[in-house]
């Protein structure tokens, strides 16, 4: 009979969600990093592309032309990258996790981003802690 205290003890302390806050924590510092880098990158890449069209080695056009096709090739990807990387800013992130951790729950829409890769612990990721 006094087995079963120390036994629901145990099952109680060895559950997964006791040790889930930090891991959830960890999984939206992954996932805002790896948007931003995203974001970065595309509008680094579009920046690149509406250069070359508009004056660079692309701009055999006339100027109108070269305007449109730097406009729609290298602006499209310019806009969503930067998009992305407002929506992914550290200031959300820096605010998703105070709320987290003050009890309320992750935005619906980071919930539904979150992957099991995002939960993974690397080597990395311990060098840092």
């Amino acid at each position: 009979m006094r087995y079963y205290g120390l036994i629901s003890l145990f099952l109680i302390f060895g559950l997964p969600s006791f040790g889930q806050g930090r891991d959830t924590v960890l999984a939206v510092h992954k996932l805002f990093a790896q948007k931003r880098g995203n974001g970065e990158g595309w509008a680094a890449t579009g920046a690149g592309v509406a250069y070359d069209e508009s004056v660079g080695w692309r701009a055999i056009r006339s100027k109108s032309e070269n305007m449109t096709a730097a406009a729609i090739n290298g602006g499209v990807p310019m806009l969503a990258g930067v998009l992305q990387t407002m929506r992914f800013s550290s200031e959300r992130e820096a605010a998703i996790v105070k709320s987290y951790q003050e009890g309320w729950s992750i935005p619906a829409d980071i919930r539904r981003k979150l992957r099991r890769k995002h939960f993974r612990l690397t080597a990395r990721d311990l060098s840092q802690r």
